[in-house]
């Protein structure tokens, strides 16, 4: 989501470039389709901020040394405690 906010700004200024004629603002269509996008990356970006659920189910661990010296790829763990037996 973080690499398209980023991107955003300059999809917009290439498509202003590529289909509108020089010195000229951009095309009204492509105005509404920016500010569209814009409001729709917006709301999915606050509506999974405020999720109270966990999306993921887990706790990211990074790669680590295992007791024999091999390395632990990266994984999930469970973020919900083990049931008492």
């Amino acid at each position: 989501m973080a690499i398209l906010l980023l991107l955003l700004p300059l999809l917009a200024w290439l498509l202003w470039r590529w289909l509108g004629p020089a010195g000229r603002t951009p095309p009204r269509a492509v105005l509404v389709a920016v500010g569209l996008t814009l409001l729709v990356g917006a709301g999915v970006a606050l509506w999974v901020r405020l999720a109270e659920e966990d999306i993921t189910h887990g706790v990211y661990t990074p790669p680590s040394l295992g007791p024999d010296g091999r390395v632990l790829p990266s994984r999930l763990e469970s973020s919900r405690p083990e049931p008492a037996r």
